[in-house]
């Protein structure tokens, strides 16, 4: 079984040096290859992977969508398994190869597979939250991340019959899971975990909480079901989506106090008050761009990780 894996990059240099020694100091007895797929980088980044035994290739910064790099990463590849890591992913374990790909060689109804992903500690107290809140286990064991391409591994023939969506600003790894058949099913795996965070900035943020925004119209237009709200909270007793705001805000301050971020309690409104703006704004923009259908919309009910 040969792997290859797939690396995106857009001005990576402060950890794709970090990621590519991970990637390939692995310890795994089949061949794999290493690709990185750069969408534009103006600083060190390109320098950098030069310095590595690795595949470099480019696509113009005004073609990018998510999806189509994925699916133009994929093209690239020879392996049976495709193995997506976004260039601020540092594997955790040198194992993490070997956990990642497992369950695709043990059963053939899995179709992919997506590891866990951990907050580098100090770098965003925000993204610890989140990332804690998404990749932590519910009390059922389960995790609240549905599918995520910045840590996953998929047959590559899947890849190509069943093409990433192109058109979506974000959240096309959600969409590509809820499109395969019920015979294939999409596995998650706690021990392939990688450090993944991001820098507290704002503009970062916003352009993120935009695209959520974004994405939620974008679901509805094609009568897929929201898999973060629940219907009976956001949409049908707004008092209630106001009282589970309210809630999630005081924990997450008491969480921040537990954690001794007390800098971060200080610009904590003025990071919420964005989120909550551009996240509006991209689900209004939202709505004008992707208008309901006129026709009954059908009903897709999210997947649980295996």
């Amino acid at each position: 079984m040969k792997v290859s894996i797939v690396i995106r990059s857009k001005n990576e240099e402060r950890f794709i040096g970090a990621v590519l020694k991970r990637v390939l100091e692995q310890k795994f007895t089949d061949p794999y290859e290493v690709i990185v797929l750069d969408s534009g980088s103006q600083d060190r980044t390109l320098d950098i992977v030069r310095g590595f035994p690795v595949r470099l290739a480019t696509m113009a910064p005004e073609q990018f969508t998510f999806g189509r790099a994925l699916n133009q990463g994929a093209a690239l590849t020879s392996g049976d398994i495709v193995v997506f890591l976004s260039a601020h992913c540092v594997p955790r374990e040198r194992t993490w190869l070997r956990e990642l790909t497992a369950p695709l060689s043990n059963d053939a109804q899995v179709a992919a597979t997506y590891g866990r992903q951990e907050p580098m500690p100090g770098v965003n107290p925000f993204e610890e939250i989140e990332l804690e809140r998404t990749f932590g286990p519910t009390a059922d064991g389960a995790v609240l991340a549905h599918f995520s391409n910045a840590n996953s591994a998929i047959r590559r023939h899947l890849v190509t019959q069943y093409p990433f969506d192109e058109e979506v600003t974000g959240g096309e790894d959600y969409l590509w899971a809820q499109g395969l058949p019920p015979s294939h099913t999409v596995r998650y795996v706690a021990t392939a975990s990688v450090f993944h965070s991001h820098p507290p900035s704002l503009r970062y943020w916003r352009r993120r909480a935009y695209i959520e925004g974004l994405f939620m119209p974008y679901l509805a237009q094609r009568g897929i079901a929201n898999p973060w709200v629940a219907p009976s909270t956001a949409q049908e007793q707004p008092s209630r989506f106001k009282w589970h705001v309210l809630t999630r805000w005081i924990s997450e301050l008491r969480w921040l106090c537990r954690r001794r971020y007390f800098a971060a309690l200080l610009y904590y409104p003025l990071y919420e008050t964005n989120r909550i703006y551009f996240y509006t704004k991209g689900k209004r923009d939202g709505r004008r761009r992707y208008p309901l259908a006129q026709s009954p919309l059908h009903h897709v009910q999210p997947t649980t990780p295996d």
